[in-house]
């Protein structure tokens, strides 16, 4: 339901990408003579200051600055040319900006965005500390022009549920709760994350396309210059739980208390997001693995408080199938996670709003019945084929099936495809419900399918990917669903983003 991302090499994304930017737009061999402009001291200029140049008024020796101070340029090399560098009072003046930001925060920053913390009253993580969600406002000229001030992406981070001592703990690893240590102040700080002398960050800030400014590998639609909330996952039931439970480890006998608040967390998000946003003309609600499930079960509580005029669902790769007895695939799975978080809480409440359609014995109902109350919303699902990832959440444990014997793998994969069949006729009766599910990626145990790039989720050899279902989605054109046939072909996928991100898993 998460991927982890080593620190170390994630670093060369936004560097590479801040010298294609910022730099090779100005040619790259410095002057040897000294006869360009030069400062008067040969103290090095904030990063923040040169970033907010124009690269037609930068100097030479500006765009050396860029190159010293990123690692495109030895300080020998510069002094060489410039003559020393002029001491300052900082020790650490070439690895901070002229506020004090890391570097490395101020440059990621500046390509990707800014984003605001908030801490919202009464809302709690698994471990009781404060819960806090991240806003990147739509500013500029061409934002206004276009429209994109009055639209808004909400995005429900993804991440492992938990239900026992070692995985709300996190000794479970990646399958076990997302940040039990709670949010940091600086969660959406990648530069915090990339820097190994920094406590905290996270690659949240380039999760996806989605909500990534400049997308590296081209991959924008139109949400990402939308204004952009961003939802942590702190509280180990999929944004959609109500209970206080206490877990004891059966070796130790230590026990945790730990908050399943995922529901009320977000009804307390919504009230704010109420008075921060008090007019919308798009909403999106999205999110991928358990924060497409928060998606999914969600969904009506932010449309029926943000009154948009006009909203979207797209939730990745966290589905809820139709289950209501044992002989149902994902029944063990409902019934564990009805007891663990209290799902009924939040069951209740869409019961209350929508009486004419049943969900308190089916969760599964939950798409005929959004379906039904906003038949003129478009909303969509998409997941892999072949996810090896939420599909061993489902079924794995409930069935006794190994994840590391390739003969079981392929059990579970089974009751996948069949409840997969069973949710696409469900989505076949409706006109606003559409689905995207192509066969196969090689990352993240083909799981999410709009997490990183769109690279590899491609519809056979049509050029259509999960991207174009989106913007067909945002467009408002008819949106056709695909489901990709067995596609062997998709393991031969890849480009550099992804053999990167291979990399880093």
């Amino acid at each position: 339901m998460r991927f982890p991302i080593h620190r170390n090499i994630l670093l060369s994304i936004p560097l590479l990408l801040f010298f294609l930017v910022f730099i090779s737009c100005s040619g790259s061999d410095s002057k040897m003579d000294g006869s360009d402009e030069v400062t008067t001291d040969n103290q090095l200029r904030s990063v923040q200051e040169l970033l907010s140049m124009s690269p037609a008024d930068m100097t030479e020796q500006d765009l050396d600055q860029l190159r010293l101070q990123t690692g495109g340029m030895t300080q020998e090399d510069y002094e060489a040319i410039y003559g020393p560098l002029t001491e300052t009072d900082d020790e650490e003046s070439e690895q901070r900006d002229s506020q004090g930001h890391p570097l490395l925060d101020t440059l990621t920053s500046a390509v990707w965005g800014y984003w605001n913390k908030v801490d919202i009253p009464g809302a709690v993580c698994g471990n009781d500390s404060q819960y806090k969600i991240f806003i990147m406002k739509s500013t500029g000229f061409w934002n206004w022009l276009f429209g994109y001030t009055d639209d808004l992406i909400v995005y429900l981070e993804p991440g492992g549920a938990c239900w026992d001592y070692p995985s709300c703990t996190g000794q479970a690893g990646i399958r076990g709760a997302a940040n039990p240590n709670g949010i940091p102040d600086n969660f959406m700080n990648l530069g915090d994350y990339l820097d190994p002398n920094i406590e905290g960050g996270s690659v949240n800030a380039a999760i996806s396309p989605l909500i990534l400014r400049n997308h590296p590998a081209g991959d924008n639609v139109q949400t990402s210059n939308w204004n952009k909330v961003f939802i942590p996952y702190c509280t180990g039931d999929v944004h959609s739980g109500n209970r206080i439970a206490t877990y004891t480890d059966d070796e130790t006998g230590e026990s945790i208390t730990y908050h399943h608040v995922g529901a009320t967390n977000i009804e307390a998000v919504i009230q704010y997001l109420k008075q921060a946003f008090p007019k919308i003309d798009k909403l999106m609600i999205t999110g991928s693995s358990a924060g497409g499930v928060g998606t999914l079960t969600n969904y009506h509580f932010f449309r029926k408080r943000l009154l948009p005029k006009k909203a979207y669902m797209l939730n990745d790769s966290g589905p809820i199938f139709s289950a209501t007895s044992d002989e149902d695939n994902q029944y063990r799975l409902h019934q564990k996670i009805s007891q663990e978080w209290n799902t009924d809480y939040l069951i209740g409440k869409l019961q209350a709003d929508f009486p004419g359609v049943d969900i308190t014995g089916d969760f599964g109902q939950i798409h005929t019945l959004l379906a039904n109350a906003y038949p003129n919303d478009p909303l969509a699902i998409t997941m892999f084929t072949r996810d090896t990832n939420f599909s061993g959440y489902s079924y794995a444990r409930f069935y006794d099936l190994d994840e590391s014997d390739p003969a079981q793998v392929e059990q579970i994969l089974d009751l996948w495809s069949e409840d997969i069949d069973n949710l696409v006729a469900t989505y076949d009766q409706y006109n606003n419900l559409s689905y995207y599910i192509p066969y196969f990626r090689d990352m993240n145990e083909s799981h999410c399918t709009t997490i990183v790039e769109f690279t590899g989720t491609e519809y056979l050899n049509t050029g259509v990917d999960v991207g174009d279902f989106i913007n067909d989605v945002l467009n408002g054109n008819p949106v056709q669903s695909y489901r990709e046939p067995e596609n062997p072909s998709d393991a031969d996928v890849s480009d550099f983003w992804m053999d990167l991100v291979n990399l880093l898993l």
